[in-house]
């Protein structure tokens, strides 16, 4: 079988598929060695712009010259084929090593992290931000030495733009809230946001936001904070923990200020967590000592028939520096040790998470969820506080989901979702007065979205408005409600509060105009909104029987 070649290059097994070429195993035929071979995709090689962006990538890797960046041997045309050569990495990537350990220790996850940090220091200094950092584009070699690749949808900030302004790319799971946004700046923070998604990654198991749904995903990075990682790993130091909070803050401007600066960081962060252990090593190894010492020195004594006692000496010593004192401070600063060392019990965790709930602040009722309550859920689900602990963690994300939908309503953002949207829309009824039609749209919603625990959240805020409603609620059925709230604003016309009565008509006119029972309220309300005649108001011939209540059940009518 003829050998495929490329240029100087004899091609091998595929070893890898990107978005624009595919990587091959090769041979340099001049001297033997082996290279990985990218090769632009035959099935895009007409596309001027994806052409210009494999030349790109190509004079990126050409600027980049690091031991932690793979290396770039050459490239070049073979008919109508373009190619370049880069160095060779056997080991595979850190996703493919992800896969085979599922988890990191937190020190094997900072040193491929301080790795990762000094390849972007270099590629920054060079003007390039890579903007899709993720395992599969870290590849590893026997030593474990890591190896940044795949720049190609890197930006060179020192070359024109070749991605359309306001235009998203890289990867959902680890992209960056700017980058999401498509707005600049995109710039050396957004990998650094990416490094501590990979670095959540590889402690926990998994990324830092989870959903099925890419929009959800995107608004996860937009909108919600990561889990503590301690929550999900509880021997990964919360010094660690810190750093990864660092990385992923929302605004860049709060990130680590560059990739040199993160270095320190994790140096500091091994620092103190080294200075923690030999603290405490030193302070139990002292106290043994200690006590091996006087015992060994009575064996001693005993062994040697010394048994004439002798006048003790007065101890004319600072008290600080008297045996006694030291021996009591030893004990004190073990038990603080071994106090702060063990687990929580169930009983102090809930202690916890009710004096942080009673605060009037947010971020305080988060941590007392995220730090306490699912802990103990996690230590104790059959515990005595376990169905106390779920309550209260429904409520906690209950006051988050609302607070955030009131956001996004003040600062006239899209809902997130369209559980969200359909809410809105029938609180807007319940603000109007009209409850009757509430009910049934909440009722809809919760037909409609009961089965999907992503929106499970929006499914109880709707039982709860419901319930709410049900036992306020009396026998006035829709027409009635509306007959009400017409002779309202004809009351309030007459008495010369316009802007009042222009409210309701307006109001009665938005919110029903596609409701077939209003048909009748609605054309009134628009008329007199017009100034003109309506004729006989929709009350004429009301009877008592037709105020009584159409349906109590949420779940059915018109859902419009």
């Amino acid at each position: 079988m003829a050998k495929r070649m490329i240029g100087p290059f004899e091609v091998g097994d595929r070893i890898g598929v990107g978005g624009m070429g595919i990587v091959y195993r090769a041979t340099y035929t001049k001297n033997g060695a082996p290279v990985a071979l990218k090769v632009l995709s035959p099935e895009v090689s007409d596309s001027e712009a994806l052409q210009r962006r494999f030349e790109r990538e190509i004079s990126i890797l050409k600027k980049l010259q690091h031991p932690n960046v793979v290396r770039y041997y050459g490239g070049g045309r073979f008919g109508a084929q373009r190619f370049y050569a880069m160095e060779l990495i056997a080991g595979g990537s850190v996703e493919d090593y992800l896969k085979i350990k599922k988890k990191l220790p937190w020190e094997e996850a900072l040193d491929i992290t301080m790795q990762v940090a000094k390849a972007l220091e270099h590629a920054h200094e060079a003007g390039i931000v890579h903007r899709d950092l993720k395992p599969a584009n870290l590849l590893l070699t026997g030593e474990h030495q890591i190896k940044l690749t795949d720049f190609g949808i890197a930006r060179d900030t020192t070359a024109t733009a070749l991605t359309a302004a306001g235009k998203t790319v890289g990867t959902y799971a680890y992209m960056a809230p700017e980058q999401i946004r498509g707005k600049p700046p995109v710039d050396k923070k957004t990998d650094l946001y990416a490094l501590g998604c990979v670095l959540f990654e590889m402690i926990a198991g998994e990324t830092p936001f989870l959903s099925d749904n890419q929009g959800e995903l995107l608004m996860m990075h937009l909108q919600e904070e990561p889990p503590r990682i301690t929550s999900l790993v509880p021997d990964c130091p919360i010094f660690v923990e810190d750093l990864i909070f660092h990385l992923l803050e929302k605004d860049p401007a709060e990130r680590p200020y560059d990739a040199l600066a993160l270095q320190v960081e994790i140096d500091d962060v091994r620092k103190k967590i080294g200075e923690q252990r030999s603290i405490a090593a030193e302070t139990l190894a002292g106290g043994t000592a200690n006590a091996g010492g006087t015992r060994g020195a009575e064996e001693l004594k005993a062994a040697m028939g010394k048994t004439k006692k002798k006048k003790k000496k007065q101890d004319s010593s600072p008290i600080y520096e008297r045996t006694w004192f030291l021996g009591l401070c030893l004990s004190l600063v073990l038990g603080f040790l071994v106090w702060h060392m063990l687990p929580w019990g169930e009983d102090k965790l809930m202690a916890e998470a009710e004096r942080l709930l009673k605060s009037e602040f947010a971020s305080d009722q988060i941590q007392a969820r995220d730090k306490y309550l699912k802990l103990l859920l996690t230590r104790y689900p059959e515990g005595h506080h376990a169905a106390q602990a779920a309550a209260m963690i429904i409520d906690v994300d209950k006051k988050e989901v609302t607070t955030q939908m009131r956001a996004r309503a003040k600062l006239r953002q899209p809902p997130a979702n369209e559980a969200e949207r359909q809410y809105l829309n029938a609180e807007k009824f319940l603000q109007f007065g009209d409850q009757v039609t509430a009910l049934r749209k909440f009722g809809a919603i919760l037909d409609l979205f009961k089965t999907k625990d992503e929106y499970r959240i929006y499914v109880l805020l709707c039982q709860d408005e419901i319930d709410k409603i049900l036992a306020q609620s009396g026998s006035e059925s829709l027409a009635s409600f509306l007959n009400k709230r017409l002779k309202d604003a004809d009351t309030a016309r007459q008495s010369g509060r316009v802007g009042e009565a222009e409210s309701i008509w307006t109001s009665i006119k938005t919110l029903y105009e596609d409701n077939e029972e209003a048909k009748v309220h609605v054309a009134y309300a628009k008329k007199k909104l017009r100034d003109e005649d309506p004729g006989p108001p929709p009350w004429v011939g009301e009877t008592p029987e037709s105020t009584t209540n159409e349906t109590s059940n949420g779940g059915t009518g018109n859902s419009q």
